[in-house]
């Protein structure tokens, strides 16, 4: 709540500088609706070709979840194609259990495993600059956030890294 006061305020002094670009940003919020605000926030200043670069990488994290949800959690032959050697390492050496053959931790794009979820209700992909993207997984039980790095590979992406932001239990 404080940062969305914070952001409104910021954005409500940069209108009033003359900014005639965001008096009409703002003008179409709501006082309580900070998710735009910040998004609104986090786009001011970017460029173009900033903002091109933010929804390639976006459609892609999007499309690979898109496929992947259609298949089962050990198609590791279908995630290869989508990340880089050093994701790979990371995933195999977070596998934590006894296994034959390849095993890697492919749960933590989902869940951060070991845990009872039901339900997806829902997921949102969010851009935060050209080489990160936020995935907001919602469960009916449990909530669980994530902040991949997407590096740039010939003509697509890869996914290098990934880092847990959230992981909660709801009541």
């Amino acid at each position: 709540m404080r940062k969305s006061i914070l952001m409104i305020t910021s954005l409500l002094m940069l209108s009033a500088c003359g900014g005639k670009k965001t008096q009409a940003g703002i003008a179409d919020l709501a006082v309580g609706d900070s998710a735009k605000v910040e998004a609104k926030a986090d786009s001011v200043g970017k460029t173009a070709g900033e903002e091109q670069d933010m929804e390639a990488v976006k459609a892609f994290v999007e499309q690979f979840y898109k496929d992947w949800d259609k298949r089962d959690l050990l198609d590791y032959d279908y995630m290869k194609q989508f990340i880089t050697p050093n994701l790979l390492k990371y995933l195999a050496d977070s596998y934590e259990f006894e296994c034959e053959g390849e095993c890697l931790a492919t749960w933590k794009f989902f869940y951060e495993g070991g845990i009872d979820i039901s339900g997806m209700k829902s997921r949102q992909i969010t851009p935060r600059d050209a080489n990160h993207v936020l995935v907001e997984n919602k469960y009916e039980n449990y909530e669980y956030d994530i902040l991949l790095m997407v590096i740039k590979d010939g003509d697509t992406f890869k996914i290098d890294s990934i880092q847990q932001v959230k992981s909660v239990y709801l009541d």
